[in-house]
Formats: C-alpha cells, sequence, structure tokens
C-alpha cells in the first residue's frame, strides 16, 4: 500500500486482527482497534471513533468451529451482534466498505471437489461454516461493500491454539509442555496452511484496490497432510514430539484445499512464505 488509509481492525487483540493491524501499520494506514474490552458497537451504533473510517476490516472470532458444534445458543448470540454491526455501519451517511474475514475451510464442500475456486455455490459441512457464511449473508444484506476473505488454516507466532483452535499452536504448546500431540484420525487429512503475514497480505491489497472482487480466497493453494505437518514440526522439534493418536473428530471437514487464483490474477497476491519456512519462524518465535 502507497497510500495512507484509515482503517478500523476489529478484532485487533487476537491472533490475525493483531497481526492484520501491525502489517497495515506498518505500510502507512492509520488503525484504529477494537476489541471485545473496547467494541466497536455502542448502543446499537457504532462507536465515535469508527464514524468516518471508510474501511472496517472484522476479525473478531468468537466462535471456534467446536462451539459452533455445541453452542447453538452461542452462535445466534454473534449473530445477532454482527447484525447489530451490520445495521449500525449501514445506518452511517457514507456506510464503510467491510473486509471480512471468512472461512475457505469450512464454507466449501461436497458435492464439489478441491481445491475449491470462488465459483464453488457455498456448501458448508459443518456449523462453523454455516456460521461464516451467515456473517457473508448478513453483511450483503444490509447493503454494504463487503470483500469477504475466505481463509484457509491460517498459522503464525501470535497464535496461541486457544479454544481448541489452530492445530500447529496446539502441537507447539503441547511439545513444549512435554506432552504428546494429538492427531484425530490416521493423519491422511489434508489441509491449506496459510501464514498470517500472507494473510494480512491480501488483507492490504483488497483495501488498496478500487474495486475488488467480493469474495477472494486466501490459502497457500497446496493440500498439506496431518501426518506431513507433523513430519514438519518433527524437523524443528526433534525427539520432543511425541504422538498420541485419537479418533477422528465429528467437526473436522473432509480434505480440502483452495484455489487460490483470483486472488494472484485480480489482486496479484502470492502465498510468500513457506510452510516449513514459517513453521520453522514459529517454533523459534514461541520458544524463546
Amino acid at each position: 500500500m502507497s497510500t495512507v488509509y484509515d482503517v478500523a481492525v476489529v478484532g485487533s487483540g487476537g491472533f490475525l486482527g493483531s497481526t492484520i493491524a501491525a502489517h497495515l501499520t506498518s505500510a502507512g494506514a492509520a488503525v484504529t482497534g477494537f476489541t471485545r474490552e473496547d467494541p466497536i458497537l455502542a448502543d446499537d451504533a457504532l462507536a465515535p471513533r469508527a464514524h468516518d473510517v471508510p474501511v472496517i476490516v472484522w476479525a473478531a472470532g468468537g466462535i471456534t468451529p467446536t462451539v459452533a458444534a455445541e453452542d447453538p445458543d452461542a452462535v445466534e448470540a454473534e449473530l445477532d451482534a454482527f447484525r447489530a454491526f451490520a445495521r449500525a455501519a449501514a445506518a452511517r451517511p457514507v456506510p464503510p466498505r467491510i473486509v471480512l474475514l471468512s472461512s475457505g475451510g469450512a464454507i466449501y464442500g461436497r458435492p464439489a471437489v478441491p481445491p475449491y475456486a470462488e465459483s464453488e455455490p457455498p456448501h458448508p459441512p459443518n456449523a462453523y461454516g454455516a456460521y461464516k457464511l451467515a456473517q457473508e449473508r448478513i453483511v450483503s444484506e444490509a447493503g454494504l461493500d463487503l470483500t469477504a476473505i475466505r481463509i484457509a488454516n491460517a498459522y503464525g507466532p501470535a497464535q496461541r491454539g486457544a479454544r481448541g483452535q489452530g492445530v500447529l499452536a496446539i502441537w507447539m504448546r503441547e511439545v513444549r509442555e512435554g506432552r504428546a500431540v494429538t492427531l484425530h484420525g490416521d493423519g491422511a487429512v489434508a489441509r491449506d496452511y496459510v501464514h498470517a503475514d500472507d494473510v494480512a497480505d491480501l488483507v492490504a491489497r483488497v483495501i488498496a484496490h478500487e474495486a475488488p472482487p467480493r469474495v477472494v480466497n486466501c490459502g497457500s493453494g497446496t493440500p498439506t497432510s496431518l501426518a506431513d505437518l507433523l513430519a514438519l514440526l518433527r524437523e524443528v522439534a526433534g525427539d520432543a514430539l511425541r504422538v498420541e493418536q485419537l479418533p477422528h473428530r465429528g467437526v473436522d471437514p473432509d480434505s480440502t484445499w483452495l484455489d487460490v487464483a483470483r486472488a494472484r490474477n485480480e489482486l496479484g497476491w502470492e502465498p510468500r512464505i513457506a510452510l516449513a519456512d514459517g513453521i520453522a519462524d514459529m517454533w523459534a518465535r514461541t520458544s524463546a
């Protein structure tokens, strides 16, 4: 980004939100952060600090796949709050553009087969995917200018593996604590892993673009099995890595990875951080 932007980041204290806020700031943006303790919504209106920002990045993540599967009331409460945000944003004299961090790993599904392109009809395989798709539709139905970034499995040093989300962060924590890492299933299931810095770069490109696509995938474009992911982690953790194999979890979708041609062709974006390099850096920075 070569132009200074005013941007609000909702969820700026979280894993992706903090990474995005730092990236945008370093690129010259004036970033206003919002968290659960300092929310963007006050009495069904946008907080004063958000009255004039032209772009709002929604990176808040109150619902995980496990919560979505086990607590539908929590999901509906989150969606009610999100609807209130969308209404408040649409009520501004000049409504903001919304950049929504959505899910590429949970919105697509059968009968389509990976790699999933944005042209595939949404078919969420689980409650978490349905929740993320509902967020996209809420913004669109409010009449707001939306870009939904459908992210694969993001990882990076700011990830803490809280609430059972973020397999690499969870595994690294288990290794450092002297515990065996847990592998659900036989390790054949594949995912698409993308570094948080690459996610932040795509967010910056979406903001800088005058007419970004309504939906864009963000991933490596390459499947990596859990067994291969363990092998990459073993390269940095060594003999400290022990594995406990558990049954496959019902909340986990089939193997998924994304087609990222749209981001490449329309926004000039490429994932730059190789998975092995990202894991090594994450291990070094979180073990220090």
